[in-house]
Order: structure tokens, then sequence, then C-alpha cells
């Protein structure tokens, strides 16, 4: 054995010891007998599979630090408007200095897969897509990327097309799309259909970001939706925010989500990113912008949480903490009473593992050994009190070790 955690709390289980070897869990027992050069004792913390981010926007991250190099009007434009002049500072190199930031929170915050978006325009050309295939390669000993080729600003661009199927012969692992941003239904179609057409011909999965607005005329969640029964591309295809879904009629509703599950789609709720990207009316009530979570559930639609964004132009917070992000959700998906906070955990879990393709993802024998202890014994307290992750180990190996002490002199 090369590694044993001893006193592991396990989720809704007993405590146990895990021992590791080879990079995969050996066995789990109450009491292993045998030892290790390496042991560690979680204490009865909640020992849980590492955590997998469905999506981050990566190339964006840390975008203040690229803002603060523009003339200092170009610093007080919007920040959409402002964006524009930071793509044009994008080179390789620095993307993946900003993204090695990313990736080292990542691991320090317990997690072990991670599918990251590279923005594919006509402003910061192929510089995002380069810099996420070094950090691919960086670290592929201790998380699986995954690079999805993103158009951002839409296929309007004559550039796009050509510049999409560069980054796919690159090795990009996914097509990203768009389709809700483009001008008219017969615009955010053809989007769809360009989308379909690459992931057809360069045998790609795709990931949409669909409808991240109030309006209730933003269809394109349909769209793909149909899109992806036309093609046969079922269990294959993934949609970002689709906040619109939460302001359709119920019926209609109902009627989508239906379609979604018949397409096999799973649906991601970045919920934190929801609350303040999401575009809305600017005036009160404010609206959540938090798609329908638990209708889709109930319906038997995967649903994933993931950061999204960390400190760019839709978002200008995030950590990289999927804990962080659970809670968001607990709280925008109000699960919180009679133990519905158990619903969050396969968010961040289980269900994205599935949609990257971790088949042998788990805490189980004969699973690569990815796990984190949270310094809590059990998920309600581990999201109520965003514990520390006291030990990340991927792949067998111990990644991160985080202690938390506390003095204080009052009685």
């Amino acid at each position: 054995m090369d590694l044993i955690l001893r006193n592991a709390q396990l989720h809704n289980g007993p405590q146990v010891d895990i021992a590791i070897t080879g990079g995969r869990i050996a066995a789990i027992d109450a009491h292993l007998p045998t030892t290790a050069p390496t042991e560690l004792d979680a204490g009865g913390r909640l020992t849980l599979p590492a955590f997998v981010n469905g999506q981050l926007h990566a190339c964006k991250s840390f975008w203040r630090r690229l803002l603060a190099q523009l003339p200092a009007g170009m610093q007080t434009l919007p920040p959409f408007q402002a964006a524009v002049h930071v793509k044009r500072l994008y080179t390789p190199e620095e993307v993946f200095g900003r993204v090695d930031e990313v990736m080292q929170l990542a691991i320090r915050h317990g997690t072990c897969a991670i599918r990251l978006f590279a923005d594919v325009d006509g402003d910061g050309g192929l510089a995002p897509v380069e810099g996420l295939l070094a950090i691919r390669e960086k670290y592929s000993e201790w998380l699986t990327v995954q690079v999805v080729a993103f158009p951002q600003d839409g296929f309007a661009g004559p550039e796009t097309e050509r510049l999409m199927r560069r980054a796919l012969e690159m090795g990009t692992d996914l097509v990203g799309g768009i389709p809700w941003i483009e001008a008219g239904s017969a615009a955010q179609q053809h989007h769809t259909e360009r989308c379909f057409a690459l992931a057809a011909e360069y045998d790609r999965d795709l990931h949409f970001v669909c409808d991240d607005t109030a309006d209730p005329a933003s269809r394109s969640l349909e769209m793909v939706a149909r899109q992806t029964l036309a093609q046969g591309w079922q269990g294959r295809v993934a949609a970002t925010q689709c906040a619109a879904l939460a302001f359709y009629d119920d019926e209609h509703a109902a009627r989508v989500i239906r379609l979604v599950a018949e397409a096999g789609m799973t649906i991601l709720s970045n919920s934190h990113v929801s609350l303040i990207a999401t575009e809305i009316p600017d005036r009160q009530p404010w609206p959540r912008g938090v798609t329908r979570v638990r209708e889709l559930l109930d319906a038997g639609v995967p649903v994933v949480c993931g950061q999204d964004d960390i400190d760019n132009w839709f978002y200008p917070f995030g950590r990289n903490d999927l804990l962080e992000v659970a809670q968001f959700m607990a709280h925008n998906g109000r699960f919180a009473w009679h133990g519905e906070v158990e619903r969050v955990l396969p968010m961040v879990t289980s269900t994205p593992a599935r949609l990257l393709g971790l088949d042998e993802y788990g805490l189980a024998v004969g699973a690569p050994a990815n796990l984190v202890v949270l310094d809590a014994p059990d998920w309600h307290q581990a999201i109520q009190f965003q514990a520390e992750k006291r030990f990340v180990i991927l792949r067998g190996k111990v990644a991160a070790e985080t202690e938390r002490i506390v003095k204080s002199d009052l009685p």
C-alpha cells in the first residue's frame, strides 16, 4: 500500500480506513490491519470523491489585471465594452499564467476534473485555446482537464468558423455554442446548426450557453434540444444557464423540460453567476435569473452547478471552490429543509463526473483515488460552515493539506 487514510467518515455511511496503491483505491474497511509509508488521519471528517467542475470560462479569469493595463478612459468603460480591449492583450503565455493560478485553486479546493472554456473570436484569436491546451498538458498527471472551443461572440464574424475549425484541429475536446446572443431566431438556428455540424465532422460532444436572459421569448434551449434529437446526439449535449426557462409560463416550461429530458441533455445552473450576470430588467423586484432547477431534477434531467466565472466581466468574484458553489445552489434553489441539501451534492460530484465521461469516478475499491476530506462530520455542516479541505488526494497522491488554527482569548 502507498497511502492509508484512517478514520474517514463516508457520506451517510460508517467510518472506514481507505487504502490506496498505484493511484487507485485498493481497500475500504472499518479497520485495515496493513500499514503504508504515508498514513493520514481523517479524524472522523467527511470524505467524498473529489469535486468535478462542469464549467469554467477560464481564459477570462482575473481580467482586472489586464484591465489595469488599458488607458484610464478604457478602464471605466462598461465591462462588456472594456472586454473587447482586454482580449486584444491576450497571448498564449499570458492566458496560461492566469489560468495556472485558477488550476492551483482548483486543486486546493478539492477538484479532480474540470471543463475549461476557451473563447474563439476575432479579438483574442486562438491565444485562449493555445493557453488552455498547455494547461491541460501541465496538469494531466493530476486532473482531468477538458477544453471547449467556445464562439463567445457568435458566428456573425467571418473568421469564427475558420477559428473554430482550427481550434478543433489543435485538439480541443468539445464544441461550444451560444446561440441565444445571435440577432433573431433564424441566426440562432444557424448558429445551432453550425455547432452540430462541427461536432459531427470532428466527433465532439457539445456544450452550449442558452438563454441567459429574463426574456421569455428567448428559445435557444428548445432549438438545441430539437437539434440534439434530429442529429441523434442524445447524451452528448449540455446547456448552461437557461435562465429564460424560469420566465416561461408553467405549461410551456414543462413542455421544454420534457423535450430536454427526451434529448438526454445535462443542464448546468451556475446560480451564483446568474444572480449577477443574467440579462434582467434593472428594476424591482429583481428576479434571480436562476433556471428551474427543481423541476428539471424532478423530470429526471441531470443538473450540475459549476464555478463558471472567476473575476471577469460577467462575474467579479469566485475562488474556484465547488463547496462555495454548492452553498449558492442550496440557497438559490431553496434546497434547505428536510434534508434537501443532499440534492446538491451530486451536482458537484457524480453528475458532472458523468458529464465529463469519468466512468470510474467514485469512492469504491478499484476507482481512481481522487478524494477530498472536509473538516466537517456531514454534508449539511460542510455546506453550512464552508469546511476547510483538510486533505486533497488526487490520483493517489496528497495534493493539498489545509489545517485551520483558531486562537481566541475569549472565555
